[in-house]
């Protein structure tokens, strides 16, 4: 009884702090758009808030809701994280009149930035909105219910229930469907795509769109010998092979390869911590190139794509990898399998192997691939596991 009203006491508690939340986000958001513009049918925005990975397995169809977007005589505008907001302006500059660069959590968190960013949102006038996320992020969209857009689409994205979802949906003019289906982020964005297109209407499916990185990747960032690419970081915690299997997969490697190729350490500046702790457990007897925090995002997916093989956890550079035609040996906890990793082999032009901790590869041999109740230890990955998968991939047998 006790365990009961406890749990009712929390979810009433967290129904308070939700209806305050939508409260304030919904009074800014109608101060900063009440003077918005008037909708100009010729202007079009995508709102995406979510992951690097997530842009780049979206770039494809991107790309192809651009070209429709520009057979119609309309612009693209692109409301985009600031995270990743330079690869798109850099590598798909092509494709928009604009981005606006916003931080996501900031957005959801600071009002008075939030009105910032709404108030330039605003002051276009777009004639149509689109939220092409499949997980959606209410304290995000929530906006665009006071757009005064004719059109505004969204997916129907997972089944969610409650009033502040209720309200979302209402905002919009079409709430495109999604299959329940696990399907690879690429395939979620194509569904998306066809249904925004009008395939449900009873067009023919999409053609494919290729996953690859732009061909004028510059590669002045790169070791004038081959070289394998260690990538320690990820965004979370959990998520991160120990920096020690890190060392002793290196001193393995450098036994194996010396001579042949470099190895070399790649991160964010957020990783130097990372690497340093792989120097120091490797030892001075192992030359390790350190270039975490030395590039940015185009830079890393320069140094990745020349990469002989990269070894890394489940992040970006193992995407950048993957649409590079890198050799990829991706190291991961499986939780969201199907939706990220693996890749379709479809979609690859080079080898993209994943290893999972034993107890996510006994249920997977099982057929088991739900989500598992508690987070797997990456740590259970052996290095001499992981060594063995790149000898193979290196060709040494």
């Amino acid at each position: 009884m006790l365990a009961s009203l406890l749990a009712r006491f929390r979810q009433f508690r967290r129904q308070r702090r939700q209806q305050r939340q939508v409260l304030a986000l919904s009074r800014t958001d109608a101060a900063a758009l009440a003077t918005q513009a008037a909708p100009d049918a010729r202007r079009v925005l995508v709102v995406r808030n979510d992951s690097i990975g997530d842009y780049l397995l979206y770039r494809p169809w991107l790309r192809r809701l651009s070209a429709e977007v520009q057979r119609r005589g309309q612009r693209l505008t692109l409301l985009a994280n600031e995270l990743w907001a330079p690869l798109a302006s850099t590598w798909d500059g092509d494709l928009f009149a604009e981005v606006i660069p916003f931080q996501a959590g900031r957005f959801m968190m600071d009002l008075a930035y939030r009105a910032d960013i709404l108030r330039q949102v605003g002051s276009r006038g777009f004639g149509e909105v689109i939220y092409p996320l499949h997980v959606r992020e209410a304290a995000v969209e929530n906006f665009i219910r006071f757009m005064k857009a004719p059109v505004r689409v969204a997916s129907q994205g997972e089944h969610r229930t409650g009033p502040w979802f209720e309200l979302l949906d209402a905002g919009y003019t079409r709430l495109l469907p999604s299959t329940r289906a696990v399907l690879f982020e690429y395939d979620r964005n194509r569904e998306f795509f066809e249904n925004w297109l009008g395939s449900a209407a009873g067009l023919l499916p999409a053609e494919a769109a290729p996953l690859a990185l732009p061909a004028a990747l510059t590669t002045a960032a790169a070791p004038a010998t081959p070289y394998i690419v260690l990538f320690p970081g990820a965004s979370a915690k959990q998520k991160r092979w120990p920096t020690g299997h890190f060392a002793q997969l290196a001193q393995a490697l450098h036994k194996e390869v010396s001579g042949h190729y470099q190895l070399v350490l790649a991160g964010s500046p957020a990783d130097a911590t990372l690497a340093r702790q792989i120097e120091q457990a490797a030892g001075a007897a192992v030359p390790l190139l350190n270039r975490c925090g030395q590039t940015d995002l185009p830079g890393l997916a320069a140094l990745v794509a020349g990469a002989s093989l990269l070894i890394s956890n489940d992040t970006v550079a193992a995407h950048l990898a993957a649409q590079a035609g890198t050799p990829g040996l991706v190291l991961l906890m499986g939780e969201n399998y199907g939706k990220f990793f693996p890749y379709p082999p479809a979609l690859l032009r080079a080898p993209c192997r994943c290893l999972f901790p034993p107890s996510q590869e006994v249920r997977f041999a099982q057929g088991d691939f739900s989500p598992p109740a508690h987070d797997p230890d990456l740590s259970q990955l052996a290095p001499a596991r992981v060594l063995a998968a790149a000898r193979e991939l290196l060709g040494l047998g």
